[in-house]
This record gives structure tokens, C-alpha cells and sequence, in this order.
């Protein structure tokens, strides 16, 4: 069987990667395992234009932003199904350090951020609010299993998805193409999440897997809220009262499975957000593939053309995962160059 491209894995990365090259005109074969707790379907797929305590509005992040609501609204407006909820959020500041972080920001840079912030309007009495904070436009929340399902569907109506694993050393690199199994393709692009660096193609990318774990709750009191709360952990609606809160980052770790610990470290969190009575309906666990200051990084090896990679996404994946895969997808089709810090090619780890 001939083909363009083979892409080894359906997480996140691999599922946008694959639109983007389908609507060039490519044949491609999708490899998954099929596994139930990936990071991409145990992700709670928040997108928040604003993150961590400076508050830093990353470069190019509206380009991204905007290409990513495109992007996904394209596909909800082909199968009449919402993936992407939008979403404000209240983020309540944790100490008085961040919220003069916040004013400075608006001091020096108020112009840029006047399109991802509104006055702040929540009730001290279900919430912790002891320092204040702002409302976030712009975010909100992509239901990552559904957008999965529904591409997992669409690569088999076009015969172009099989559940297996793909080892790398099962990939014959070829003059002109790759081979695997009775499979001959121009190329193959790894997507393999946290395992990546155990490739033998990639295993000099430094991958630093944290282990995270979600909860979903029960919390009748605050039915009515409809923003994500974000303070020091976040706090997901998904209406009638259930809520999803995460989440944790575990770098050491001796298995993936949900445990107590994990369960102990998102209760604190949750804890630091509202005082409201719960019940833990459910614990998930899974790993993320977290690169060197949680970026992304794709490209093609070094020494052999036909092989790439698309890895990194992390926590951003929702936001990042459309944008770059239209620069990876030009790449490969094109030769245009990739954005530089994150092209492995220009990056000496």
C-alpha cells in the first residue's frame, strides 16, 4: 500500500496534523494504539490566553488564538457539533505579588491586553477572592475525546486509521520514502506524546513527562456558575452541577493510574478556589508530554528527511496544536521553514 504520509499516533497533535494534511490532498494512514488515558483524552483541553503568575502575552498568541477558533469552528460547522465551549474565566489572584504583576502589565502593555480582560464580578462567599482579580475573555474549553472520536471517524470513512503500535525500530528508512509493515510512505511524522524521546529517531529530545491528574466533582452550590474559576488549580463547569478541577504536575512517578496522592494534591487546589461542599465523582490520570519550557517542537531529523516529528503541546495543545500544524504541514509539502525556536533542526538541546 502506497501513501503519502504515516502519522504515528492520534492524540491532539496527530488528529489537527492530519486535517490539515488531508485538505492538501494527502493519503495518509493514522497509527493509534487506542489506549484509554492518553493525556489527550484525559486533558481537560482549557484554553487560557493569559497563564501562569506574570500574566505574559506570549508572541504571535492572537495569530494563534484566532487560527485555532477558526480552525475548530470549521469542523463544528461541518459535522453540526460543538467541540470548542467558549468560556470566560474568573482568575482570582493568589497573593498580592501577582496582583501587582497584573497592574503592571496593564501600566505598561494595556493597549494589547484590552482584548483578554473585563472587571472581575464574583461572590466572596463561594470563592476566595482575598486579593481580587479579573475576568479573562478569550478562553474557554475544547471537549478534546469528542473532536478525537470524531476524526478517528472521519480517517476511517477514507480508510485511513488502524489501531496498532508502531515501534521505530519497525521503520525501514528507504531511498525516498519510509516502509513499515506492507506500508510505503514518502514520510512518516511521529506524534507519540510523552513517549516520544523513547524513538529511536528522537531519543535526544529531552522530554520531561509529568504525570497529572483531573477530578470530576459534585458541587450543587455552585450550579450556576458557567466561567472556569482559576486560582492556583482551575475549575471546569460541565453543567447540572458537575465540575472538572486539576490539575498537578508530577514528574517523578512510578505508574500512570490514578492514586491517593494525586487525589490529595487537586483537592488542596481545589480547596485554595472555593469553600463549597463536593463529592468526587470520578480520578483520571495521565501523562503529558512536557519538552523544555513546555514548547513545542516538530520538524523533520536531522539526518533523515523522511522522518519528523510533532511533540511538546502540553497544557496549551488546544491553543497551539492548529497553528503549528499548518506550519509543519507547508513544511513538509513546501520546504517553508518553520518557525525557528521551535524547529528541531535549530535547536541544540
Amino acid at each position: 500500500m502506497k501513501i503519502d504520509t504515516l502519522i504515528v499516533g492520534q492524540g491532539l497533535a496527530g488528529s489537527v496534523l492530519a486535517w490539515h494534511l488531508l485538505e492538501k490532498g494527502q493519503r495518509l494512514l493514522v497509527v493509534d494504539r487506542d489506549e484509554p488515558n492518553t493525556s489527550s483524552k484525559v486533558a481537560a483541553g482549557l484554553v487560557t490566553p493569559l497563564a501562569g503568575a506574570r500574566f505574559a502575552l506570549s508572541e504571535s498568541l492572537e495569530t494563534r488564538l484566532d487560527y485555532a477558533r477558526a480552525f475548530y469552528w470549521k469542523h463544528e460547522e461541518s459535522c453540526g457539533r460543538t467541540f470548542f465551549h467558549h468560556r470566560r474565566i474568573a482568575r482570582l489572584f493568589q497573593s498580592e505579588k501577582e496582583r501587582s504583576a497584573w497592574t503592571t502589565r496593564l501600566e505598561n502593555e494595556g493597549e494589547r491586553y484590552a482584548r483578554f480582560h473585563a472587571p472581575l464580578e464574583i461572590d466572596p462567599l463561594r470563592f476566595h477572592v482575598p486579593f481580587g482579580g479579573f475576568e479573562m475573555k478569550e478562553g474557554g474549553w475544547l471537549d478534546v475525546p469528542a473532536f478525537l472520536e470524531y476524526t478517528r471517524q472521519a480517517l476511517l470513512e477514507r480508510a485511513a486509521y488502524a489501531i496498532a503500535r508502531v515501534e521505530s525500530t519497525d521503520i525501514a528508512v528507504e531511498h525516498g520514502g519510509v516502509r513499515w509493515k506492507n506500508i510505503d510512505a514518502a514520510r512518516v511524522v511521529f506524534c507519540e506524546g510523552w513517549r516520544g524521546n523513547r524513538n529511536r529517531f528522537f531519543d535526544w529530545v529531552p522530554m520531561n513527562a509529568a504525570l497529572g491528574d483531573i477530578l470530576d466533582l459534585a458541587i450543587p452550590a455552585l450550579e450556576d456558575e458557567r466561567r472556569i474559576v482559576n486560582r492556583g488549580g482551575w475549575l471546569l463547569p460541565l453543567g447540572n452541577g458537575r465540575f472538572r478541577v486539576g490539575s498537578n504536575y508530577r514528574h517523578q512517578f512510578d505508574s500512570e493510574s490514578p492514586d491517593e496522592t494525586g487525589e490529595a494534591e487537586v483537592l488542596a487546589k481545589l480547596a485554595g478556589i472555593t469553600p463549597a461542599p463536593f463529592q468526587v465523582l470520578r480520578h483520571r490520570a495521565a501523562v503529558r508530554p512536557v519538552i523544555r519550557r513546555s514548547q513545542v517542537f516538530l520538524g523533520v531529523h536531522p539526518a533523515h528527511r523522511r522522518v519528523a516529528f510533532f511533540n511538546g503541546l502540553g497544557s496549551k495543545g488546544v491553543l497551539n496544536a492548529p497553528w503549528y500544524a499548518a506550519q509543519l504541514t507547508e513544511h513538509l509539502l513546501r520546504d517553508v521553514p518553520l518557525p525557528r525556536g521551535s524547529d528541531l533542526s535549530h535547536n541544540h538541546f
